[in-house]
């Protein structure tokens, strides 16, 4: 039997551990029970948006409907005449931007964690949703960015 994993283990999931902490009998709980017991379904069903998130196709782009704005689409095709490029820089996402209420309370590799996890989904929901269409689904985590960033683009043949 070989086990099949889509993402790796979490790590530095510090609230998790926290509350595992607290029972005698920590024998049989796992990710499961943490979710049972602390996640309100509605929080999970909301949260899965940014997982499987709603695009807008303009012209050849594909972009994310929450960054999109008409006004800043038409300035950076005037300005570049590039829709690929204009693609990366509107679907641009700050990790830390989705947590405004705990960002300070979390590592950095949780949010790296998250933000590889947010790729391999985006990844999957692209390719379903334009089955004709190449898209490069980058992640960065580069000091001069303000923590791990997730974007997408397409790409030629």
């Amino acid at each position: 039997m070989n086990g099949i994993y889509s993402i790796p283990p979490v790590t530095d999931a510090v609230n998790y551990e926290t509350w595992k902490k607290q029972w005698n009998e920590q024998e049989g709980l796992d990710v499961f029970s943490y979710i049972s017991d602390q996640c309100h379904p509605e929080q999970m069903l909301l949260f899965s948006k940014v997982f499987f998130p709603d695009f807008l196709t303009v012209g050849e782009g594909v972009f994310l409907e929450r960054n999109f704005a008409f006004e800043t689409f038409s300035a950076r095709m005037a300005e570049m005449n590039d829709v690929r490029e204009v693609e990366r820089i509107i679907n641009n996402v700050h990790v830390y931007d989705l947590f405004d209420q705990c960002a300070d309370n979390v590592s950095d590799s949780v949010f790296f964690q998250l933000c590889n996890v947010i790729a391999f989904s985006w990844r999957m929901v692209l390719k379903e949703k334009f089955p004709d269409q190449k898209f490069f689904v980058e992640v960065s985590n580069s000091e001069s960015d303000y923590g791990p960033v997730i974007t997408f683009f397409q790409v030629g043949e």
